[in-house]
């Protein structure tokens, strides 16, 4: 979940270089950062707690450097544990992310053979590993890869590391799980956790496979196979992705930029998603049981996914997050369809149940955000969701997308796919007047009236329930009020315990066969002195604030995300927080 990045090559600015590529990689993880360059054979480093923000690093001119931004698995968030860590002499720095599963054993001999560590973390056993591995391996052009190699293979876990070796000016890593890009620019070669991060840099990238390493130098740039040693060729692609698409373009953050961008997010999958919703409509056809599987906003998607498919095309589909699949292993097997959700596409818990159940025999399809991402490249069939870059560690724009293709395949599964192009367009035009019209003050307004109560509950029915679930966790990661969403029929089972004078409760009423059980539900929390905020076609008496969204049939789950995403947006502002960089997340979730 941690961002690394290094350069090589003719630029004298590499501090400068790896931090902004290290802001770019911030939505991995923000606990701590540091940048580590090459003067006169050693290394000269900075670290700092915190966020990266409007710092400036304090170091001298060279041509190669590497950085990282810590999302904190073993110690404490200090500037001891910050990355890179060095061997004992200084002329080695490593960056890391992934977990050292067996990190104490390999510890203790390097201690005693008079190894300082001063850090309280997995990743510099790694700096002193191949410390030792580059003492005992002959001097030449490849002694640095082929110790990193050496020490590699010896690491049990997920990873992906890197080392700078100051004196030889050369950068080596090698991956397991965890992602890792080359970049091929005209003055030098870099590396990277996302090639988001490359961009400013080049579009021409090599997706690191997994047991492979790499050298990196001023003039060349050399793959591996990690356990044999054997050199490959390496494979360069062209990303779609353009550098403008990573930046702010005037907007105070990257959530109100993304939240912004969905209108035109959903016109593009209106017009040109349906090829892909056809492909994946006929893998489902052609399947006997189909799992929809994915984490957090992901899930709630799959869940969607399981009311848009039953209602619209018929078709039952079994849902489950991606982290309790393997516990369902013994139902998958041959001539099944497991359809994965990840807008990372690097979400460990996605890809090991990919892998499980490719080794059952199912086939899989992968709607994913990243292009060239592990989920990208292990899947028989990938949907792009097409949303561009998403910055902010919340996913908004990202979700809609999934919930257009969905619609779209679903549609097709019916025979009907020009009625669900028309109603994501429809869909598009509908969030591009909430984002400008007076419903935005409204939930500014309701974010006043709430912001400073400590629980927010969000009811939903049907097709509405995982938009239920999805509000209350955008409200939770980024204000950090506790949010519950529940579905309607689950209220006097538990939840309305809870429910106090002035507690919020979020209502999603669409006007379809669930309305009157919803308002029923809702009644009763009002009688026990709820505050009703309503996201409805129609306002009710019993509201007491009422946000109209319109009515779209299936596609009202859409148009149902918005308000929830602005109404967290506004909670956080109000309660000092960023928006983007939510505490204790991170967008990218590489790690057990």
């Amino acid at each position: 979940m941690c961002g690394i990045f290094g350069y090589v090559g003719h630029d004298r600015n590499a501090a400068d270089l790896v931090l902004r590529g290290l802001k770019k990689l911030e939505y991995r993880g923000y606990d701590s950062w540091g940048v580590a360059v090459g003067h006169r054979d050693q290394v000269v480093l900075e670290k700092r707690t915190g966020k990266i923000g409007d710092a400036v690093p304090d170091l001298p001119a060279s041509a190669i450097g590497i950085g990282h931004t810590r999302w904190a698995t073993h110690g404490g968030v200090t500037e001891h544990n910050a990355h890179p860590h060095l061997d004992c002499a200084g002329r080695l720095a490593l960056i890391h992310n992934g977990i050292v599963s067996n990190y104490r054993e390999l510890r203790e001999p390097l201690v005693r053979s008079g190894h300082r560590f001063r850090s309280e973390t997995d990743t510099e056993v790694v700096a002193h590993l191949i410390e030792e591995c580059l003492a005992a391996t002959p001097a030449g052009p490849e002694q640095l890869v082929t110790a990193t190699m050496t020490a590699f293979r010896r690491l049990r876990g997920l990873n992906a590391i890197a080392v700078a070796d100051v004196r030889t000016r050369q950068i080596a890593a090698a991956k397991s799980g965890s992602p890792l890009v080359l970049g091929w620019s005209d003055h030098g070669h870099l590396l990277a956790s996302d090639f988001s991060a490359l961009l400013e840099h080049t579009r021409r990238v090599t997706f690191v496979e997994d047991r492979q390493a790499v050298l990196l130098s001023r003039e060349r740039c050399r793959v591996f196979d990690a356990d044999t040693g054997r050199e490959l060729t390496p494979a360069i692609t062209e990303v779609e992705w353009e550098a403008a698409a990573t930046e702010l373009s005037g907007y105070p953050d990257y959530m109100t930029k993304e939240i912004h961008e969905q209108p035109a997010v959903l016109r593009r999958l209106a017009e040109a998603g349906g090829e892909h919703a056809r492909r994946l409509a006929a893998m489902i056809r052609d399947a006997g049981d189909v799992f929809v599987i994915g984490c957090g906003t992901a899930s709630h998607a799959a869940l969607a996914a399981q009311y848009l498919l039953a209602r619209i095309a018929g078709r039952r589909v079994t849902v489950a997050s991606a982290s309790e699949f393997p516990y369902l292993g013994d139902f998958v097997g041959e001539g099944a369809l497991v359809v994965a959700l990840s807008q990372s596409g690097e979400t460990i818990d996605v890809i090991d149940a990919v892998r499980a159940a490719r080794q059952r025999g199912a086939r899989i399809a992968a709607m994913v955000n990243v292009e060239g991402s592990t989920l990208w490249r292990l899947a028989d069939l990938t949907v792009p969701l097409g949303a561009g870059p998403e910055r902010c560690v919340l996913a908004t724009k990202s979700f809609t997308a999934k919930l257009a293709i969905l619609l779209l395949t679903a549609y097709e599964l019916a025979d009907e796919a020009a009625a669900a192009a028309t109603l994501i367009e429809r869909a598009a035009d509908e969030i591009e007047r909430l984002l400008a019209d007076d419903r935005r003050d409204l939930i500014r307004h309701v974010a006043e009236a709430i912001h400073t109560r400590e629980h927010l509950f969000v009811i939903g029915r049907g097709p509405s329930y995982p938009l239920a679930l999805e509000a209350a966790l955008k409200v939770k990661e980024v204000s950090y009020i506790h949010a519950e969403g529940f579905a309607g029929g689950d209220l006097k089972h538990g939840v309305i315990a809870l429910i106090e004078p002035g507690t919020p409760c979020l209502v999603l009423a669409p006007r379809d066969e669930t309305y009157d059980d919803i308002m029923a539900g809702a009644m009763q929390v009002k009688a026990r002195g709820a505050m009703l905020i309503g996201v409805s076609p129609e306002p009710h008496e019993a509201f007491d604030y009422h946000i109209p969204v319109a009515d779209l049939g299936p596609a009202t789950a859409i148009l149902n995300a918005p308000p929830a995403q602005l109404l967290g947006y506004y909670l956080a502002l109000l309660r000092g927080h960023d928006p983007d960089k939510p505490r204790n997340l991170a967008k990218s979730v590489t790690v057990k």
